[in-house]
């Protein structure tokens, strides 16, 4: 909480607690800090207290509003420690630190590869079920459940990544003539016939 120190004249010594926000000080009896002395106008100054700290503003004053011998012309900071004169009327002020809280952050884990327990690249969403396709920009590996297929009319389908909808690919190499014959190939290209709608159903 900011104060006055009263450091003059006859109230030496008297401290007057200043409020949050605006504080009208003069010698006036509505005023919020009231000070009795013949040298203080009825509304000398305006004294604002805030998170940023403490500002004095000069009201036309008949004697003027200093800090530390320096005019206030029309406002300026008042710092804890410094010396504000209303007239002939000396204060010193006692305003605590500023305390800014900054939570502290902490960096975020990386999410790593998973694999089953038989070695096999796991699905992203689902660490427990076998990857069969892989997105060819983040390197995220999914099961067939988590992609997303889409189909341009008239082009072929295409299966996009769930995180950044990028294609995605079978996790195996190409076999000879570009086709993948391995056990999880076939489960990829049994996905995309499961979403291409234009084939008849096959044949038991």
């Amino acid at each position: 909480m900011a104060t006055l120190v009263i450091e003059s004249g006859e109230q030496r010594g008297r401290t007057l607690t200043l409020a949050h926000g605006p504080n009208l000080l003069g010698r006036a009896a509505d005023c919020t800090v009231v000070i009795d002395h013949p040298t203080v106008s009825g509304r000398h100054c305006e004294i604002v207290v805030s998170e940023f700290g403490v500002r004095v503003r000069d009201l036309g004053s008949s004697n003027g509003t200093f800090v530390d011998g320096a005019p206030v012309a029309p406002e300026a900071e008042l710092r804890d420690g410094q010396i504000l004169t209303v007239g002939e009327v000396r204060l010193r002020a006692v305003i605590p630190p500023v305390r800014v809280a900054i939570p502290e952050l902490s960096a975020p884990e990386e999410e790593q590869p998973a694999f089953t327990p038989e070695g096999l690249p796991a699905c992203w969403n689902h660490r427990d079920t076998p990857a069969t396709l892989v997105c060819t920009r983040c390197g995220r590996t999914y099961c067939a459940a988590c992609v997303h297929g889409l189909r341009v009319e008239g082009g072929p389908l295409r299966l996009l990544c769930p995180a950044c909808s990028h294609p995605c690919q079978a996790l195996e190499t190409a076999g000879a003539g570009g086709r993948l014959n391995t056990f999880w190939a076939r489960v990829a290209r049994e996905v995309r016939r499961a979403f291409d709608f234009r084939r008849p159903p096959r044949q038991p």
